[in-house]
């Protein structure tokens, strides 16, 4: 799988709505950040491929633009890996060298980048010098000097720079994978042994009270609808805890048909008009529907949070 295959994965698994609601939406920026980092780390990598891609024979004899665009690609891809990664492990890692680090990853391929394309005049405030060497270079070797003060040379091999951080992304990309899918299903174990189903298994019981408030004038009608609804609020606030309280928008429009169907026959109730009420029977019958609906989409859940 390429690199840019793996970013287009870890966005479809940074938007599954556990992993989103429950740990990317916690923290203001972090969605942003993560969407923007893989972005990132895609560009880059096709930013290296262009650079692949171009034929040495177009070279000229002596080229920097190019030297100057495929490191600041890398360099630009290290900071998108960090970022992600940090993000989305929450391990405490103070700057993208921590990364490296932890990775055992050659840091000099961002300090070159810094060396002669950051502050080359200029670097560590002013403690080194850097240049390029004013010779002929190849596609992916070149020559730089400088005095750090004392005078130093540095031939870079880009084409290792390139294999190098090529494993590194993959293997950091894999982790960031791995660490969602282990932060969802730890989230899916919290509510294993409770089914959603169960909240309102019986539910046959207190909906027929009501219809017989309808058909018979039953005096109990009033004790189903608060059976009925206090199922529900149980139901809503399960799903709350699932969803850190973004419920989905196919159970959100079910409990609003739902609760317009309540409010209706809690008046029916109050104004003693439930009896021989064709409206009100018109209305128990789309709850029954709406019920047949619900249920089926709680087993789903169910059947998720229970792999």
């Amino acid at each position: 799988m390429t690199i840019q295959q793996k970013c287009n994965e870890l966005n479809r698994s940074i938007h599954d709505r556990l992993f989103l609601n429950n740990y990317l939406s916690t923290t203001i920026g972090d969605y942003e950040r993560v969407f923007t980092s893989i972005d990132l780390i895609e560009d880059c990598e096709n930013a290296i491929e262009e650079f692949e891609n171009i034929a040495e024979a177009n070279l000229q004899n002596r080229s920097t633009l190019y030297i100057y665009g495929v490191l600041q690609s890398m360099y630009c891809q290290q900071d998108g890996l960090f970022h992600l990664y940090r993000t989305i492990t929450k391990k405490t890692l103070k700057n993208v060298y921590g990364l490296f680090e932890l990775y055992n990853f050659n840091k000099s391929i961002r300090e070159v980048r810094d060396d002669i394309a950051g502050h080359p005049a200029d670097r560590k405030n002013g403690k080194e010098f850097y240049f390029i060497g004013k010779g002929p270079n190849t596609k992916y070797s070149f020559s730089y000097a400088g005095y750090t003060p004392h005078f130093r040379k540095v031939d870079v091999d880009l084409r290792l720079f390139i294999e190098e951080q090529r494993k590194f992304t993959t293997t950091v990309l894999n982790d960031v994978g791995k660490a969602i899918s282990e932060q969802i299903q730890t989230h899916k174990d919290k509510f294993k042994s409770m089914k959603l189903t169960d909240i309102v298994d019986n539910f046959n019981y207190p909906t027929q009270l009501i219809y017989r408030g309808i058909f018979n004038n039953h005096p109990l009608a009033e004790i189903g609808l608060k059976e009925i609804r206090e199922k529900l609020d149980t139901l809503k606030s399960e799903l709350g805890k699932r969803y850190n309280n973004k419920i989905p928008d196919s159970i959100s429009d079910i409990f609003r048909l739902q609760n317009h169907i309540l409010l209706r026959i809690d008046c029916w109730i109050a104004n003693k008009e439930l009896e021989r009420n064709t409206d009100a029977e018109i209305f128990m019958d789309s709850f029954d529907h709406q019920m047949d609906e619900l249920l089926e989409i709680l087993n789903e859940i169910d059947d998720e949070f229970g792999k």
